[in-house]
């Protein structure tokens, strides 16, 4: 009976380790994070819309009231001026009252958003599914657009509750597959760029040992990661290419938003660059292509592509960044050997240049 039960135990824990295996999975963390994100989309919107919905109804009556009273002032007039007035008298009360109604007006915009409109169709809601989505992704990215704000207490309390469980597991995310990404990265260098040097210094040991009979081997007979000269395992990915690598990928979304949103290719630039840096003015918000996607599929693909590059932009920066920190490293332990700063290590260093092609 005990030799049963610690095998059930035995499975159970397996299972345990299995299933933690998969969550914590770069595909796991991100079902993980998106699965999250609608959760967090969904309550934030069950959560603000009845408010919402009552501000509506406030806005509704505020608006009637408004074109009642500019019946009222147009009766008004016509009826004053029938009276026995002097135009300056006329003028007064007529400048009196608009002065009234301009103010009526400004609370009534203040209050309750009043446009001028009366059909609530027109009006451009807040916590839709798609904004709410929009809203949840930049807070686990800590963008923080302030497109939108919930205004009940229980939706402050809930955005702070999800910001605690959100930011740290994007962050878990991002350094996951930030670390994937950069050694994915590392090694497509290692195996075009790298491979170019290897083989022009295989070439010049050819011509120097071939008269002495020497077997040269092939680039291709190379142990990846123990190669001889520039090891994949140790091989630094240049700062420039970095570089190029982020101002390829803010291109690309420049001319993505440039074409959904109608901004200016500069404008599409800099509210790409500000959202993947975490910088977030809200100046510039993506809405136009994809706010009420509920009308087309293709507007609601609009939307999870938006959300997509920004989380994997994130982890791409953050990437770029690593491995530009590396080569720093590099260089400055390079430069510390090279004016005496630091003691060569034979042990460890192979060499005291950075291994760059």
């Amino acid at each position: 009976m005990s030799v049963k039960m610690e095998e059930d135990d035995e499975n159970k824990h397996r299972c345990f380790k299995f299933l933690l295996r998969i969550l914590f999975s770069h595909i796991g963390l991100f079902l993980l994070v998106v699965g999250f994100s609608a959760f967090g989309a969904w309550l934030f919107v069950a959560i603000e819309k009845p408010a919402e919905d009552y501000r509506i109804e406030q806005r509704q009556i505020r608006t009637k009231e408004v074109n009642e009273s500019i019946n009222y002032l147009v009766a008004l007039f016509w009826y004053w001026r029938g009276k026995n007035f002097s135009l300056v008298q006329w003028n007064e009360k007529v400048y009196t009252q608009l002065r009234e109604f301009e103010l009526y007006i400004v609370g009534s915009v203040n209050n309750v958003s009043y446009d001028g409109t009366y059909n609530s169709e027109e009006w451009d809601r807040d916590w839709t599914l798609s904004k709410s989505l929009l809203y949840a992704v930049t807070i686990s990215s800590t963008i923080g657009y302030g497109h939108i704000s919930p205004q009940t207490w229980l939706g402050k309390v809930a955005t702070i509750l999800y910001a605690i469980i959100a930011i740290p597991l994007l962050l878990v995310f991002l350094a996951n597959i930030g670390d994937f990404m950069a050694t994915s990265f590392r090694y497509v260098y290692s195996r075009l760029c790298c491979r170019w040097c290897r083989s022009r210094r295989k070439i010049s040991e050819y011509l120097k040992k071939a008269r002495a009979g020497a077997r040269i081997p092939s680039v291709n007979e190379d142990v990846i990661g123990r190669e001889e000269y520039m090891p994949t395992d140790r091989v630094v990915v240049p700062i420039v290419l970095n570089l190029l690598l982020i101002s390829f990928y803010i291109l690309l979304g420049s001319l993505m938003f440039s074409y959904w949103e109608e901004w200016d290719l500069v404008s599409a630039a800099y509210f790409t660059f500000i959202t993947l840096s975490t910088i977030g003015f809200g100046d510039y918000v993506p809405g136009n292509s994809f706010m009420d996607y509920k009308q087309s599929t293709s507007s609601s693909l609009k939307m999870l592509a938006c959300c997509l590059y920004v989380v994997f932009g994130m982890a791409l920066v953050s990437m770029c960044i690593n491995l530009m920190v590396e080569q720093l490293v590099e260089k400055a332990k390079w430069l510390g050997r090279e004016i005496g700063l630091i003691k060569e290590n034979p042990e460890t260093d192979d060499d005291a240049q950075p291994l760059t092609a």
